[in-house]
């Protein structure tokens, strides 16, 4: 017999009340306990609290009207037990043993209802025909509102007295595995079993024996094994199961529970594919299951991170990629790539191409840098160019780490030398599409600043305002990244850098679609001589678009509409039409159409 039911069902409905909670601040728990059946009162009936040791704590036993009360009850965790001549015992809440038994919080009213089975339901456990000792043997009825728990004895056996009659099923519990009767997974899967009063059921139960998994790594072009890809199983909970193969690309999982179902991941070595993840995977008693793993081949980079002055290996050091063009950073720690406790930093899996390498430690005493030829940078133009190819794992030097240092300064109106907050500078472009963290490196009301965890190198600083009222602008005054005045950063000490800024200039403008008629979009604007980006904005729904923070000078803009494009009409960046932008005032009329390419 099968049925769809959910193990976390059901608390008793008349098995078991609670009490108004008056009586706790008395110390007193108390209630009635009556027979399920007929809910009359039951004379004699006593109630017994332990710890949760199971040592007894109190006890108070009913009169006539079936009421007990226990006093000077401490607060806190307790489990209480119901006896009866005639019945069998039942704990809180309605379960058949202390093994089932839950832990309640007292004092507060406990009521019983006790059932006045007669039946007995036993049999053993074995395990490929031996004996399963200490086994965990539960039965309940088939709508689970009663439990009872016994453990095997040393020769398997088990036996619940005092079950009332009515149909049942078993759980069984023996080290790792856990499994319903008859070999199933699961309670809505379980067979179930009708019990007669004054009957002795007799239920025998072998422990379903171990399965394996086989887990075989192959190249998704070619088809051959994965040298050294790894996997992990795990059902949910720890603890989670690792293997790495040899040159046949194959892990060998054994003595698995083989019920409920496995995640499976699979990676290459040193990130040189892409993982397969969080694969679902069902094992079979007694058998081996097979998972061939198809991966596909990525890029990688492979280096070894370093303290540069005493050469030894640094763990917990990350890496975020900007792949070329970089026009903007993003102000965000993903921490994806990050050396291990021997300094291997894997940079992979990732697309090929060519990568600048922005560096960040977990040890504060390392500052952030752009990898170099030969150690940090403050200077992404000065930073190294790594080349990542398909199917390869590529070998960059050593990245060398160095002390910090701090940039601190104040923010200004240049015109009336006010404070200005919210302004947040960055010790490269920013790329404002992630939005700005106004926890770190943002000037507050009175217009200070401060960067810190930078490394010792001379860094280009941009002030951006996030109010939309003033121009982008980098130290020195400059109005873009290639004229900035660096500021050196000294190890362990703080250097100060202020900065005046002046009226915001836009660019205004409608995104038209081909039909004439405005239409939605995004829309990109590009310093004309770095790439940086500067912002980005939607349109209203009369397709009219600002974007802001420009300082005199020239922007290129990138838009989509349907598809790519770069005013006026052009295939790319190089090709785009500079826009002229004054500081404090508005170029407007940059109207942007669909492409006709």
């Amino acid at each position: 017999m099968k049925r769809a039911l959910f193990l976390a069902a059901a608390i008793p409905i008349a098995a078991l009340l609670t009490t108004g909670p008056a009586v706790a601040d008395e110390g007193i728990v108390s209630g009635v306990v009556k027979a399920a059946d007929s809910g009359e009162p039951i004379a004699g009936a006593c109630v017994t609290l332990f710890d949760l040791d199971l040592k007894e704590t109190g006890s108070g036993c009913a009169g006539t009207n079936g009421r007990y009360e226990i006093t000077g009850v401490v607060p806190g965790k307790y489990k209480a037990r119901a006896t009866a001549a005639g019945y069998a015992e039942l704990w809180a809440y309605n379960r058949g043993s202390a093994l089932a038994a839950e832990v309640v919080d007292l004092p507060h009213g406990l009521d019983f209802g006790l059932r006045n089975g007669t039946a007995t339901v036993r049999g053993q456990i074995t395990d490929q025909g031996k004996p399963a000792a200490g086994a965990s043997v539960s039965l309940t009825d088939q709508n689970q509102r009663w439990w009872s728990t016994v453990l095997t004895a040393a020769d398997g056996t088990y036996s619940f007295d005092g079950v009332k009659a009515d149909t049942y099923t078993m759980a069984i519990t023996y080290g790792d595995r856990t499994q319903w009767i008859r070999q199933k997974a699961s309670f809505p899967e379980a067979e179930t079993f009708a019990v007669a009063d004054e009957q002795v059921a007799v239920v025998d139960e072998a422990i379903a024996p171990y399965g394996k998994l086989r887990v075989v790594a192959t190249d998704e072009k070619t088809g051959a094994p994965v040298a050294g890809a790894c996997s992990q199983v795990e059902q949910g909970h720890p603890p989670q199961l690792r293997k790495c193969a040899g040159a046949d690309g194959v892990m060998l999982y054994e003595d698995m529970p083989p019920f409920g179902y496995y995640s499976l991941s699979v990676w290459g070595p040193d990130g040189s594919y892409r993982p397969v993840n969080w694969e679902r995977v069902h094992l079979t008693p007694g058998e081996t299951t097979e998972f061939r793993a198809s991966m596909k081949p990525a890029a990688s980079i492979v280096t070894t991170v370093r303290d540069a002055k005493t050469k030894a290996p640094l763990a917990r050091v990350c890496v975020d990629t900007y792949a070329l063009p970089v026009v903007g950073v993003l102000d965000a720690d993903y921490l994806y790539h990050c050396s291990d406790e021997n300094g291997k930093l894997v940079i992979g899996p990732i697309e090929p191409g060519a990568y600048k390498l922005l560096v960040k430690s977990l040890d504060e005493r390392y500052g952030m840098q752009w990898a170099g030829p030969d150690g940090g940078t403050g200077d992404i133009g000065q930073a190294r160019t790594v080349t990542a190819e398909l199917g390869k794992v590529v070998t960059t030097p050593d990245i060398k780490m160095d002390p910090a240092g701090t940039i601190t300064g104040k923010v200004t109106d240049r015109a009336t030398s006010a404070a200005v907050g919210g302004v947040c500078v960055y010790p490269y472009a920013v790329d404002p599409r992630i939005g700005f963290r106004f926890d770190v490196n943002c000037s507050r009301n009175d217009g200070t600043y401060t960067i810190k965890g930078l490394g010792p190198y001379q860094w280009p600083l941009e002030f951006a305002s996030s109010r939309g009222d003033y121009a982008w602008q980098w130290s020195g005054g400059a109005a873009d990244r290639f004229a900035a005045r660096p500021v050196r950063v000294r190890p362990g000490a703080t250097v100060t850098e202020n900065a005046a800024l002046v009226p915001n200039g836009s660019v205004t403008g409608r995104i038209l679609g081909a039909d004439g008629r405005p239409t939605f979009g995004y829309v990109y604007t590009y310093n004309a001589r770095t790439g940086d980006i500067v912002d980005w904005t939607t349109p209203d729904s009369n397709g009219q678009y600002t974007v802001n923070g420009l300082t005199t000078g020239k922007v290129k803009i990138r838009y989509y509409t349907t598809s790519e494009c770069w005013y006026r009409d052009a295939a790319d960046f190089a090709s785009a039409t500079p826009i002229p932008v004054t500081t404090g005032q508005a170029t407007g009329g940059v109207d942007l159409g669909p492409c006709h390419r």
